[in-house]
This record gives structure tokens, sequence and C-alpha cells, in this order.
């Protein structure tokens, strides 16, 4: 079979004068039935008689459009040319056939077809005829070249593994920081749930006081019910003073506060009248009524005392400083009596209780004189200094208490028509007690001199004249270096 199965077109030529174009001869067509190929035979060489031509002019016969093919080589499939001129013909009709494989001698008859796609598949060209021409022939140049509408096979890239595998972490990353956003920063997963904030006091209490069992004492809650909370102050010792933290937990949210303990405290601090010869040596602790040892006393102004000792006799007021174990101090007034003869000891007379008009309370009045050796030995004058006291003993607390209140407020206090600078409050037993001291004029002015001349006198006149009850006690003796004491009773 021949290779080139293009068919041969109508050959371009001059139009006759009839205006029907001539004919080419009959092309050399192979045609496919069945997979069996069959060749139709050239055309015999009696050609039928031409119809006539009309001399007018005639409009020519309309006729189907044959299917484009390529133009014909002038070189037949069996390498004869063609003859260059062949008259025109009227195409007869080919007669149908039973059989496809008997050859048709005349022309075929237009049939009407279904015109073929104008555009043909390039892997087709040269292997179906009846396809689409291509350029195989130089008398194709001005034709309208084939347009495939088949997609264009783009070559397969090749996908860079290590792009692909970046691209995943960065996508993972972005999912991993959008989760975390989101868990930590909105409320978009938590929306139904409360927020629990909690808001902690700094509390300060004072030394010894006992902490709150209230949790609003120790923070603002807000989201939760703030009794659910536990509070943990295990870590707070308000025995000693400092900042100490507590935490307070509600579910899972826990928050620490601190806790200050302060010495708030009113230091008292008992003193004692000390009396001391002229040029005697002094110490501050020797003013302590009660021996304390977690407290400690110093001079404001020790060399300013020691002038006193030094100077005329009489009552002097010393500053003096005492600080408990914490730190806390305070300043108070001690009184120093400056004898102008060593103080042997004191005889004390105490009158019967009284009742105290205006309170639920009874009052004693004691007396106390100083006994020196002024003329001889064991001679037991007055050594020209007294005392006088007022002891006031309550049953009522609400009136004792009363009382203590007006004097820290007022500092100074009245009972009985009796005011009095030295103060001092005993809770224990209720009492109050007004120390006045008084000179040696004074003494003899409200007694007589005769009746406090030395002890036996004055012995004898509180208690036979007054019905006094009268003791006697040596004065308490302080070695400066060793600070021991020692205190001994004469009736």
């Amino acid at each position: 079979m021949n290779e080139n199965n293009n068919l041969n077109g109508s050959v371009l030529g001059n139009v006759t004068d009839g205006g029907i174009p001539p004919l080419s001869p009959a092309p050399n067509l192979t045609n496919q039935v069945g997979g069996i190929e069959t060749l139709n035979g050239p055309v015999p060489s009696e050609a039928p008689t031409p119809e006539p031509i009309p001399a007018g002019p005639v409009n020519p016969t309309p006729v189907a459009p044959e299917p484009i093919v390529n133009p014909a080589s002038n070189m037949e499939s069996n390498g004869m040319p063609t003859p260059p001129s062949v008259p025109p013909i009227e195409p007869t009709p080919m007669p149908s056939t039973e059989s496809p494989m008997q050859p048709d001698l005349g022309m075929p008859e237009p049939l009407p077809v279904t015109p073929e796609p104008a555009y043909t598949n390039p892997n087709s060209i040269g292997n179906n005829v009846g396809s689409m021409p291509g350029f195989e022939s130089s008398s194709n140049i001005g034709t309208t070249p084939p347009i495939s509408f088949e997609p264009e096979k783009q070559p397969v890239k090749k996908t860079n593994k290590m792009v692909f595998i970046i691209i995943i972490l960065v996508v993972l990353a972005g999912v991993g920081f959008g989760t975390f956003y989101v868990l930590n920063y909105t409320d978009l997963l938590n929306n139904k749930v409360a927020k629990i904030s909690i808001q902690p006091k700094n509390l300060e209490v004072n030394l010894g006081d006992e902490l709150s069992k209230n949790n609003n004492d120790y923070a603002t809650v807000t989201g939760t019910d703030i009794s659910s909370c536990g509070v943990d102050t295990s870590n707070v010792d308000t025995s000693k003073v400092g900042e100490y933290k507590y935490t307070i937990t509600c579910g899972e949210t826990h928050r620490e506060g601190t806790v200050t303990v302060v010495d708030n405290t009113v230091l008292e601090v008992a003193l004692k009248t000390v009396y001391k010869s002229l040029n005697d040596e002094i110490e501050a602790r020797e003013f302590a009524e009660v021996e304390d040892t977690s407290l400690t006393y110093e001079f404001v102004d020790e060399e300013a005392v020691k002038a006193l000792l030094s100077g005329e006799p009489g009552t002097q007021t010393v500053k003096i400083r005492v600080t408990n174990a914490n730190g806390k101090s305070t300043e108070v007034d001690g009184t120093l009596v400056i004898l102008e003869y060593a103080v042997k000891g004191f005889i004390t007379c105490n009158s019967k209780s009284s009742i105290v008009n205006g309170y639920k309370a009874s009052v004693v009045v004691s007396e106390r004189f100083g006994i020196a050796d002024i003329n001889g030995a064991n001679s037991n004058d007055f050594a020209n200094i007294a005392y006088e006291e007022h002891i006031f003993t309550f049953t009522d607390q609400n009136e004792y208490n009363k009382l203590l209140e007006d004097y820290q407020t007022n500092n100074t206090l009245t009972i009985d028509n009796i005011t009095a600078g030295d103060i001092k409050f005993d809770d224990t037993n209720m009492t109050i007690t007004f120390t006045e001291t008084k000179d040696q004029k004074a003494v003899e002015t409200q007694f007589g001199k005769e009746n406090i001349a030395k002890y036996s006198t004055i012995k004898s006149h509180f208690e036979t004249t007054l019905g006094y009850i009268c003791t006697y006690k040596k004065a308490e003796t302080t070695t400066p270096s060793t600070g021991s004491t020692t205190s001994s009773t004469q009736n």
C-alpha cells in the first residue's frame, strides 16, 4: 500500500465559460472497510459523453462542498506524470453497491456529510485518510493552519521534598502558636467558665496577737465564693517582729500576701525611787521596780546624772530609756533622791482602809520616812525625806478601766479630790497608787517636828495616836559592779 495516503484534491485552474470548474481526474483513493484496504481503480478510458452546455448564461448547479484534501502532486503514486489538461466532465453519481469491496468506475454522487472539525491531531497525520491536510505540499501555502483544541501536555515538574517539608513545619508552627494564643490570651474556649481573680491584702498585726480566721481579711476574690478558698498562714510567727508570707488558694489559682508583725504595744515600765548619798555611784537598772531581763535600762544623759550626785542634796528627776527585746523603746522619768546622809531604811505607817466617795473602792493612806544615822552611830534620825501615798483598791472592773483610760488620754488623774503626778496602776489587784514626795518642812508642818525627830517618835505617834500600823524596811543597797541587791525588814 502506498505510504502517501493523502487525497488528491481539485486542481486549481480556470473556470470554464459555463461557470463550472473543470474536474480533475478521479483521485486515487484508498478505502478502509472492516480493516481491509481497497484501492479505487483509475478512471476508465471511456468517459461518459458530457451534456451540452446551454448557449445563454446558466446558473451553476449547486454542488455539495467536497471535503478539503491536500492538493495532489503532479505525480501519480506509480510515478507517472498526470496529463496536464483534462476536459471537464460532469460528475457521474456513484452507484450504490451492496459490497463496499466492489470498485465503482463512476464518479461518486455527492452525499450530505457532516463536516469534519477543522483541526487535525498531529499524532494521526499520515495515518487517517480523509483527515485535515497538513503542510506536506507547497500548494498548501496561504491556507489556514489547523488549530488543535487538545490541551497541551505540560511537562511534569518534580516537587522539591525539602520545600515541602519546610512548608509543613511552618504550617504546624502556625497552628501551634495559634492554639497557644487562644488558650492563654482569649476566652474563646472558656467563655462559659468564670475567671478567678485574687487580690491579696498586706496585713499588719500587733506582736502577740492572733491571726484572723476570716478569709475576707486576707484578699478580695472575684469569680468564686471566697469562703471556698483556703488561707495558709503557717509561716507567720506573731511572737516575733518581722515580715512573713501567707498564701490564699481558690481552686487552681493561688496568690501570696504579706503579714507584718509590729510591736505597737505601749511599753509599760514600773520604776521606783532611788536614794543616794552625795558622790555615790548609780546605775539606770536600779530604778526598775521589777527585775526583767528582757528589758534594758540606760540614762538618756548619764553625765548629767553623775553631776547631780556631786551637787546639792534633794530630789531630782532623771531620764531613763527602756528597751525591750524587740527593739521597741520608751523614755520614762525616774526619781533620784540625793541625801546628805546615807539612808539606812524606811519606816512605813499605813492607815486603816476607808470607803472612797463616788466609787466602788477603798483607800489606804501610807506615810513613809527615811532613817539615817545623822547624830552618831545607830542614832536612827529622820533623814529629812518622806513620801505620802494613797492606795485605791477597786472592786468594779469597769470603774478601774475607765480611770485607766482617762489617765492614758489626759496624763493626769484625780480621785476623791486628790491629784498626784506619780501614779501607778496594778491591773492584777486593780489598785491605783498616788505618790507625793514631801520635804522636811512639809512633814514637820503636817505632823509636828517632835513627832518625826527619829524612828522611835515616828512609830509611837502613828501607831498610838493615829492608829496606823508601822513597819520598817532597810534600804536597798546596790553594788554597781555586780548589780546584786539585798533587802530586809525591821519592826
